[in-house]
């Protein structure tokens, strides 16, 4: 599969926002702005600063918002809805000329994305699809998620050899990534009766929460030959019970291809990742200004997926973050 160009993980400070409101043109849903016009302001609404995957891409759209001269305001949803429609509305009375939302739930923000589009302000949805209002935001930028969960099922399939006790640890409930993952996943590992989820639990995609999860799980179970996380946050909690716990005979998979995951896989500690490209926020990004400009948008934009293992992790460096 093609592979998508990726910049090393820089850790970056939180952005500050307050200086950013300056105001752009409102606009007909169906008559984009002024093409001749050079210089937008853009807005990026984040569901969290604490996930390593939105702080990069935080980090990727203000470098090429700078280098392109657009105005950016990045706001911070710290995990509540309500906070992040407040955010979007402040945006739409800012007259941004663009949204750019990575939701904390495609379902509970979905008036954010309802009050953009009663603005006449075109608004795009990264990493996480927001079903519900699709006829109403411009496009969805993200990777299949179901295809995410079916790379990883026929992972640990091929890992245990059809047969044994597995634990599959999920993102947050609600989430379209945790729902089709778990879709994915489970459609492979389900057609092999000599496999036994011994354990499927959510940690929320939350590094902590993992680890505190799977240290009841493995007391629970002596008997575990393979766990998949459904991201590397997860994965680094599960790795960390166990490593306290010395079971580190067991095979583990996560997603995301963050740094640590990647060191993980090169030190022999994690077996498998699964790319998640923050670039798809570029995409997102690309895609407004198209339309801005009179162009033509695809509905979803998805990034191809590729399976890491120690055989092949050289062939990805370049997509750690």
């Amino acid at each position: 599969m093609k592979k998508v160009a990726r910049t090393v993980f820089m850790t970056i400070a939180l952005l500050t926002v307050a200086g950013l409101l300056f105001a752009g043109g409102s606009k007909e849903s169906d008559k984009p702005s002024d093409p001749a016009k050079k210089s937008y302001h853009i807005g990026f609404s984040l569901d969290t600063y604490t996930n390593v995957i939105q702080v990069e891409m935080a980090r990727l759209i203000k470098e090429a918002c700078d280098k392109r001269g657009y105005k950016l305001t990045i706001t911070d949803g710290e995990k509540n809805a309500s906070k992040q429609i407040d955010d979007i509305k402040s945006m739409i009375r800012m007259k941004v000329d663009a949204i750019i939302v990575l939701p904390i739930n495609g379902h509970a923000v979905a008036e954010g994305v309802e009050a953009a589009y009663a603005a006449k302000i075109p608004i795009s949805t990264v990493l996480r699809d927001m079903p519900t209002v699709k006829d109403k935001y411009l496009t969805f930028s993200g990777c299949d998620d179901v295809e995410l969960g079916t790379i990883a099922g026929k992972w640990i399939v091929d890992a245990v050899k059809g047969e044994g006790n597995i634990v599959y640890i999920t993102g947050t409930p609600g989430l379209s990534t945790a729902e089709n993952r778990t879709k994915g996943f489970r459609s492979v590992v389900d057609q092999y009766p000599k496999i036994k989820i011994v354990a499927q639990q959510t940690a929320k995609y939350s590094r902590s929460e993992a680890m505190t999860v799977m240290e009841a799980i493995l007391k629970a179970n002596p008997d575990i030959k393979a766990i998949w996380c459904a991201n590397d946050e997860m994965a680094g909690g599960a790795f960390q019970a166990i490593d306290a716990a010395k079971r580190n005979g067991i095979l583990l998979g996560g997603a995301n291809f963050q740094k640590d995951a990647y060191q993980r896989i090169l030190s022999g500690d994690q077996h498998a990742d699964i790319t998640t490209p923050p670039q798809m926020v570029i995409a997102a990004l690309d895609a407004s200004i198209k339309f801005l400009e009179g162009g033509k948008v695809e509905k979803t934009l998805y990034y191809p997926l590729d399976l890491i293992t120690k055989e092949n992790v050289g062939k990805f460096q370049d997509q750690v973050y």
